[in-house]
């Protein structure tokens, strides 16, 4: 999984869409975009709701690379939680 996640955020980066300066608000703004366009294809049921849910899902490990955050550890964590429930 950190290699997909870590080819993905370098990808992004390479072609100028992460920078230094890349905030919070940033991730927000993109994260609503991508959420809006899976909404429009489960809606009208354009047949690419796969690809709108990976891209959702690519912002989300974009925004954890970028922040430090051990998305595995945090997936795997919330999971026990889960069950416990």
């Amino acid at each position: 999984m950190k290699k997909l996640i870590e080819d993905n955020y370098q990808s992004i980066v390479n072609r100028g869409l992460i920078t230094a300066q890349t905030n919070e608000r940033d991730f927000i703004l993109k994260l609503e975009e991508e959420v809006q366009e899976f909404i429009e294809a489960v809606n009208f049921s354009m047949k690419h709701e796969p690809e709108e849910l990976a891209d959702i899902i690519l912002v989300c490990l974009n925004y954890a690379n970028h922040y430090n955050i051990d998305i595995e550890h945090e997936l795997k964590r919330k999971i026990e939680i889960n069950k416990s429930r």
